[in-house]
C-alpha cells in the first residue's frame, strides 16, 4: 500500500470567507480514517496553500493532486483517495501558480 498524506488548509481568515470549514473537514477524514483502521494514511492541518479564493483547498501526496472547494461532505471521497488512490474527480482543481 502506498502511503499517502492529505494536507488541507486550515487557514480560515486567508480566504476572505467567514469559515471555510478546512477544520471540519481535517476532523472528518481523521474519524473516517480512525473508523476503518487505516494505519497507512494522514491527514495534517496546514496554512495557506497559496489559492484562498478556491478553498479550503488540500494537497495529497505523494500523488500532487490538489483539491479546491472542499466541503466536510467531501471527507468519504478524499479517504478513497487516501487509501485506494482514487481522486475524487469532482473537486481536483489546478495547482496554484499553473
Amino acid at each position: 500500500m502506498t502511503r499517502r498524506h492529505l494536507f488541507v488548509c486550515t487557514n480560515d481568515r486567508s480566504s476572505g470567507k467567514p469559515a471555510c470549514h478546512g477544520t471540519a473537514l481535517v476532523a472528518a477524514v481523521q474519524t473516517l480514517l480512525l473508523a476503518r483502521g487505516a494505519t497507512e494514511a494522514f491527514v495534517t492541518p496546514c496554512g495557506c496553500l497559496g489559492p484562498c479564493f478556491d478553498g479550503p483547498n488540500a494537497v495529497l501526496y505523494p500523488d500532487g493532486v490538489w483539491y479546491g472547494r472542499l466541503e466536510v461532505g467531501d471527507a468519504p471521497g478524499l479517504v478513497e483517495h487516501l487509501l485506494a488512490g482514487t481522486p475524487l474527480e469532482a473537486k481536483v482543481s489546478e495547482p496554484p501558480g499553473s
